[in-house]
């Protein structure tokens, strides 16, 4: 599919295989900038506990094998919507234009372009993320530990907030979307800045991997 001019990107839904490593973070409401805030559908609220606002982190790699190969770095808000439970994506960067032009194109999340560079070695994981501009977004080191038995299926259903240059019968896009694969306990350490700069200085509270990852993206979409 053609999106941006000269970019195509895949229909849904994406099957991609990969790697995640996440970071569950407690945050204060008033922490989060309101341009965040903004990119949340009408009609949702993020999901608070002990007063504080569940934020989560992913540093994904997806591999040769899915329909598109690149470095993803996302925040994901937990948020509750038309009292359903879904996670909306307000800030994300990608090493793919054609990931960025789908992503927008489809599902409405404002992916922007950055660069990664991995170091893995063995159960460690070190990256450095550049915006655009090569402003510095994040960088994290990753223990990967105890392996829970198993392969784990995780729903992870999302809705957006629908851009006003999509043409929409909804103000919002719902999708059903699942990851798949070997979940482990985590050590992550990471430090944000420019964009992500209102994360720092907070401390994962839950920090996980997911390896030989299989995703289903975009199954049934809700426009």
């Amino acid at each position: 599919m053609q999106g941006e001019p000269g970019v195509a990107y895949p229909p849904e839904p994406w099957l991609l295989q990969g790697n995640f490593a996440v970071g569950v973070f407690l945050v204060p409401l008033r922490v989060i900038p309101e341009d965040v805030l903004a990119k949340l559908p009408a009609g949702s609220h993020p999901l608070v506990l002990a007063g504080r606002a569940v934020v989560g982190v992913a540093a994904v790699r997806y591999k040769p094998g899915g329909v598109l190969a690149y470095d993803e770095l996302l925040v994901a808000l937990p948020v509750v919507h038309h009292a359903r439970l879904a996670v909306t994506i307000p800030q994300i960067w990608v090493s793919s234009p054609a990931s960025r032009a789908g992503g927008r194109a489809l599902w409405g999340i404002p992916k922007e372009l950055m660069t990664a560079h991995r170091h893995h070695t063995g159960r460690r994981l070190q990256a450095l993320y550049r915006s655009e501009s090569r402003a510095i977004l994040a960088e994290t080191s990753v223990l990967v530990r105890r392996r829970l038995p198993g392969r784990w299926r995780l729903p992870l259903p999302t809705v957006q907030r629908a851009p006003d240059y999509l043409i929409r019968s909804s103000t919002f896009i719902r999708s059903s979307n699942s990851v798949r694969g070997s979940l482990h306990l985590a050590h992550t350490e990471w430090t944000f800045e420019s964009a992500l700069s209102w994360l720092q200085g907070h401390r994962p509270v839950l920090g996980a991997a997911i390896t030989q990852a299989s995703v289903v993206f975009g199954a049934r979409v809700q426009r």
